[in-house]
């Protein structure tokens, strides 16, 4: 059975930053950045399918609103995820479960790391994933390892500086095991 609820809107979050921000590394400057925004383009390929769509994408903490439309702006797929439950509207239906990978992939058939993707499409790294760098000391190319990341390989071939902190503007994912890719085209960041 399909349940819809509103949720009231929340007030506008921000990133906390430490007073010695401007002298952090970048990869420190993006753990710190937990509230942003990004515009753009995405691509979804895989064997069967070729779709595109505008992005508009808010992030606070684990909480987002991940909006996919057409060329004249009418919404495809509305994503909201309050850090426990993910609810999609779609045709004029609203859809929830506890996982978004799950409500994605049930709604659209689409594969989307949703979990990890939040940190991927920032160009950030853990320790323990395998990443190559740019010449600018960028990751390039990242391997993540982690359970939930198996088979993910993510590459970036356009970085910006924004707010003083560099983000990339040309994104993709893909898992060749899943035969799926993702790609982004990020056309603006905010930070919050």
């Amino acid at each position: 059975m399909l349940a819809a609820c509103k949720t009231a809107p929340q007030q506008a979050q921000k990133s906390v930053f430490p007073d010695n921000y401007d002298s952090l590394s970048n990869q420190e400057k993006l753990r710190w950045l937990s509230h942003w925004e990004l515009s753009g383009k995405i691509a979804v390929i895989t064997p069967d399918e070729r779709k595109s769509a505008y992005l508009n994408w808010e992030q606070r903490e684990r909480e987002f609103d991940f909006k996919l439309s057409n060329l004249i702006g009418v919404t495809l797929l509305d994503l909201n995820y309050d850090g426990v439950i993910a609810s999609i509207e779609a045709d004029g239906e609203t859809y929830t479960d506890s996982s978004t990978e799950a409500l994605i992939y049930r709604t659209t058939g689409w594969i989307l790391p949703l979990e990890n993707l939040p940190q991927w499409i920032k160009g950030q790294t853990n320790e323990e994933d395998l990443v190559e760098l740019n010449a600018d000391n960028l990751p390039k190319r990242l391997t993540p390892v982690c359970a939930a990341c198996f088979g993910w390989e993510i590459t970036y071939s356009d970085y910006k500086e924004t707010e003083g902190v560099w983000l990339p503007y040309a994104i993709t994912v893909r898992n060749p095991q899943k035969k799926t890719q993702l790609k982004f085209k990020v056309n603006q960041w905010t930070r919050q």
